[in-house]
């Protein structure tokens, strides 16, 4: 009967890995499609469009809206967000590697791609500064795989449906939001964002699928001794 268990835990773990992959090549799939269109310069013009449309919501109050929404997204608070994860008993021990790890390697990734592409950013009106290149956008990639790492975590150690979408939700909105700003604020093209959408995603996805294969993440639910 153990034997049969152990059989059928096997192959579940097996298709959750196989699916994990199938996420991350679909990802990457289209992100080369992404990067070959704006590589060609074939997306200008669907960039341009939605610069035209996000720029003609452009007022003060809005402005000031997204100027912190996207600050939300910087890597001083992103950094500081994984540290009090890493300092906090509880979730030191569960998520913060994972989240830790997803951010890390989008940031180092988003660093190489940036000088494989070397894309100059958008030559219009900039509401903050900026001096890097442009594609794939740092800021959209970094949280999309910070969110996506915490929406997994999310729907991992809890149980309640309610919850798991109180929680999640605001966390894709959040990742959304950020990558929205970016464009609002002149600093990036639509392309960029959805660049750094697809990557960051897909670095979340490995990353966990690399976790939930080791030894740290049998560590992370085996129980504390005395407890």
């Amino acid at each position: 009967m153990n034997k049969k268990a152990d059989v059928t835990k096997i192959r579940k773990a097996s298709g959750q890995y196989g699916k994990h992959i199938r996420l991350i090549i679909i990802s990457a799939v289209l992100f080369a499609l992404l990067a070959f269109y704006v590589y060609a310069g074939a997306a200008l013009g669907f960039e341009n469009w939605v610069y035209a449309r996000s720029a003609a919501w452009m007022s003060p109050p809005l402005t000031a809206v997204l100027k912190g929404i996207t600050h939300l997204g910087d890597s001083v608070t992103v950094i500081a967000f994984c540290l009090l994860l890493i300092a906090v008993p509880k979730t030191r021990r569960t998520i913060a590697l994972p989240v830790s790890a997803a951010v890390t390697l989008s940031a180092l990734v988003n660093i190489v791609l940036k000088n494989l592409f070397a894309r100059e950013r958008p030559n219009i009106l900039r509401l903050i500064s900026e001096t890097s290149y442009s594609f794939p956008s740092g800021h959209a990639m970094v949280n999309a795989a910070l969110y996506t790492m915490l929406i997994i975590m999310i729907f991992k150690f809890i149980k309640s449906r309610k919850k798991r979408l109180a929680l999640s939700a605001p966390c894709a909105l959040l990742a959304v939001a950020i990558g929205f700003s970016r464009i609002y604020l002149g600093v990036h093209y639509a392309g960029d964002i959805l660049g750094g959408w697809l990557i960051g995603f897909a670095l979340s996805v490995l990353v966990y699928a690399l976790w939930k294969k080791s030894v740290l993440h049998e560590r992370a639910f085996r129980p504390r001794p005395g407890r």
